[in-house]
This record gives structure tokens, sequence and C-alpha cells, in this order.
């Protein structure tokens, strides 16, 4: 017969059992929840994102591959001689004294999308001295006795706060060392003023309505997202700034200067693997500018070593702009929000604490339930 007591007992054992059994469950719940917080709402939308997963933290370098052609100077022809009209009008590279080109942007220099080896297309037969550019091998590739490559970087600094990748350089003169072009009249002053750049980086698009690119430059500068353009702000000019925004549909919306933003054409899908291809050119002995800034855009870094085995030489945007064709792996980094990403791990912490104390304790009231022959 059952007493009293061993009643009392058996109630006990069974409620706990079935406590501690239901306790670990929820808390298994959640705990799965947490971790499924952390893996799959880690896209930002606000200001204070990181790219924490690429090890990118506040004030970090970050550097950006570029290729750079230094240019040599065409000769000044004389624009009445109708014997060299031809000449005049397939001059490229100058310097102010030569006094033909027209100045300011000059959009439809280029055409709509990349050629197969993603570089730009020249649109020639314009009557005017800035078009007719036609063809532009030299711009971006060695011409003998036009050009020459150089390879190099842009060192951008990250900021967490708005998740901004930047850099800004006021004089931009990168090939005053080269030595191809010295002597040229128009670097007399110290600065190589003709030279041209090229420069990518791989992205995901997210699709948080906060992704945009801007750049300021002079002269030619022509943006494609993927092969297409959207940003066109070729011919002589000033400093003129030039952006686009990546809307949640997935549609890029573009501006050059204060015109109202408007739909390049371009789309793209959430997730997408896409880049940013960036063409520059600097043509004439002007005052030379350069600006690009990134913001909550998930740029594709890696850590790069010189060989293996060599030194560590940093972050640097995943892009080989000696074979444009190549983009490393994507999706390595993504944008985080630290305040939300901290306290999921917290929560995802206390939550696996709660579980190892509640399977020892389901442990304990396994053993007693047994120990007791309660259910028999």
């Amino acid at each position: 017969m059952v007493t009293k007591k061993q009643k009392k007992t058996y109630i006990f054992g069974g409620i706990a059992l079935l406590t501690f059994v239901a306790a670990l469950v929820l808390i298994t719940i959640g705990y799965s929840h947490t971790m499924s917080e952390i893996k799959d709402n880690v896209i930002s939308k606000t200001p204070d994102a990181v790219l924490a997963s690429a090890g990118v933290i506040d004030k970090s370098e970050v550097s950006l591959p570029v290729m750079y052609y230094d240019q040599r100077a065409d000769e000044c022809v004389n624009m009445y001689d109708e014997g060299l009209r031809h000449a005049l009008y397939a001059r490229q590279f100058e310097w102010s004294e030569c006094g033909y080109y027209n100045k300011g942007i000059e959009q439809g220099l280029v055409e709509y999308e990349l050629n197969d080896e993603l570089l730009p297309v020249g649109v020639a037969g314009s009557s005017t001295s800035n078009r007719g550019l036609g063809d532009l091998t030299r711009w971006f590739d060695e011409v003998d006795g036009k050009s020459q490559s150089y390879a190099g970087i842009l060192k951008m600094s990250y900021q967490s706060d708005g998740a901004v990748f930047q850099f800004i350089k006021d004089e931009f003169y990168p090939l005053d060392e080269a030595e191809f072009s010295k002597g040229d009249y128009v670097n007399e002053d110290g600065h190589n003023h003709l030279f041209t750049m090229s420069f990518a980086a791989p992205f995901k698009a997210l699709l948080s309505g906060e992704e945009s690119f801007e750049i300021t430059a002079d002269d030619d500068t022509f943006v494609f997202v993927g092969n297409k353009l959207v940003v066109d702000m070729g011919g002589i000019h000033g400093a003129t700034t030039g952006r686009f925004e990546i809307h949640e549909n997935g549609e890029i919306y573009v501006a050059v200067e204060a015109e109202e933003m408007a739909f390049s054409g371009v789309k793209l899908n959430k997730n997408d693997d896409s880049i940013v291809r960036i063409f520059h050119a600097d043509r004439d002995s002007a005052d030379s500018t350069l600006k690009v800034k990134f913001t909550e855009m998930n740029l594709v870094t890696e850590n790069v070593q010189v060989a293996e085995g060599s030194m560590d030489m940093g972050l640097q945007v995943a892009y080989d702009p000696s074979n444009p064709s190549y983009v490393a792996p994507l999706g390595r980094s993504l944008v985080v929000k630290p305040d939300d990403t901290k306290g999921n791990i917290v929560l995802a912490t206390i939550e696996g604490t709660l579980i190892v104390v509640f399977a020892v304790l389901l442990m304990f009231a396994i053993r007693f339930v047994v120990k007791n022959k309660i259910f028999r």
C-alpha cells in the first residue's frame, strides 16, 4: 500500500520531471530562435552598422586596388588648318594652353554597356573636340609611346557610423613619380596631370534602401554597375559629383550634381552578387580631385598576403584590376547591427547556460524518479 509520504514523493517527482523537460524544451526552442535571429537578421538598415565578419572595425583602412595609366600629351593642333582637322578631333589628352576643348559635362561619350573585356566603348562621330572619342584603347591599356600602366591602391577609411568606406583627395596626382611622361610640358609644375584609372568593388545587394555610392572627380568619370552605365560624367570639366542609390525594390537611381534622382535602367535582386566599376580620366592641366564614398554597401573584402606564408598586408577589397573578369568569391562579409547582435549574443549565452543547468537538473530528476520507482 502506498503511504501518504510516498504519494507526495511521487507527485513531487513527477511534477519536477515534467517541469524540467518542459523548461528544457522551451529554452532550447528559444536558443534556436535566437541563433536564427543572429544568422538571418544581421542585415542592418541603421547607420551604426559594421562589417563585422569581414574584420572591418571603425577607423580601419581598406585598400582598393587600382590600375593607373600614365598618358603622354597629344600635340596641339592648329584648329584653323583644314588639313589638320581630323588630328584636331582625334586629340584626347592635352593641356589647357591648346584651348580647343569644350568645358563641361558631356554625356554620351561611351556606350551603355562595357565590352567583352569589361572596358568602356567610346562613341565616335560627333563634331566637337570633346566628342568623337571613338577608340579608347590607350585609356585603359598600354599603347607604345602613348600610355603606360602602373598598379596602385586607394586607401579607404572605414567609419562604422553610417557604414562608410571613403577616399578623399582634393589634390589627386597619383602618378607624380611616374617616369613615362616626365618631360611633358603639361607636367612642368611638378604634377602629372594626364592619366586614367580603373578600379572596382564587388558587393552583395542588400536592398536595404540605404545603399549608395558617390564620386567627385574631374574629368571624365564613368561608373558602371555590373556592365551597365549608371553615372555618366564625361568630358573635360571641374570637380563634379555623381551619385547612385539602390532602392528597396532593387532599382538604381542616379543624379549628377543638383539633378533630381532618376532611374538608371539598372535593377538588382536581393542578394545579387554584383560589382561597381569606375573608369576615370584626367585629361588637362586643371586641378585634379577624387572623392569616393560607399555607404551601407556590403563590399567584399579579404585579408591579403604578398605570398604564401608572408606578412599579412591587411584588408583589401576583393578585386584584381589587372584581370577585370576576376572577382574573388563573394559573400565573405555581412553588414551587422552591433547593438542587436550583441543583445542576441548575450541572450544566446544565457539561454545556452540555462540549457546546461536544466539538463543537469533533468538528469537529477530522472535519477530521483528511477531511484524511487515513481513510474512503476
